[in-house]
């Protein structure tokens, strides 16, 4: 934590001088004591943060690969000229392997920013969604990012 605190120090500094640089370490410390001893913090949170970097950037670009696939499907159902009506809105209840709050609040937040689909509420395990036709349904119970989280959860 101190590392990386003193690593935003210096990015968001204007210039890097000495007195910066002194200011930055004083700074860092007392903030760094304040974590460890009235927060609960430790160096062994720090390690297992860190060693979950890698887990949420490969999160972050399945999403951001998930989203571009929805924005397509998106693009094709609205310029679909079917007069059956691809367009069948519905509310679908998804219940979830993700066992804590934190994670269920990413999927919930990941199906939202995915075109098509929006949370409108988790309830315990359950997540209600309103999805834009049966694609986007079908979508949730296969969704990987969901199996990103649950496997995270595994490696905590």
């Amino acid at each position: 934590m101190p590392v990386l605190l003193f690593a935003l120090w210096l990015a968001f500094s204007e210039r890097i001088t000495v007195d910066v640089i002194i200011v930055g370490v004083i700074a860092v410390a007392l903030v760094s004591l304040f974590m460890y001893r009235f927060s609960g913090w430790s160096t062994k949170k720090d390690a297992q943060m860190v060693a979950r970097i890698p887990a949420a950037i490969a999160y972050v670009f399945r999403l951001i690969f998930e989203v571009f696939k929805a924005n397509i499907h998106m693009i094709a159902l609205v310029l679909s000229d079917d007069p059956n009506g691809n367009i069948q809105p519905r509310i679908v209840a998804h219940k979830t392997n993700v066992k804590t709050q934190g994670k269920r609040v990413a999927l919930a937040n990941s199906i939202t920013l995915t075109p098509g689909t929006v949370t409108v509420d988790v309830m315990g395990d359950v997540v209600f969604v309103h999805a834009i036709d049966d694609h986007s349904n079908k979508g949730l119970s296969t969704n990987p990012l969901e199996k990103m989280l649950e496997n995270m959860e595994r490696n905590q």
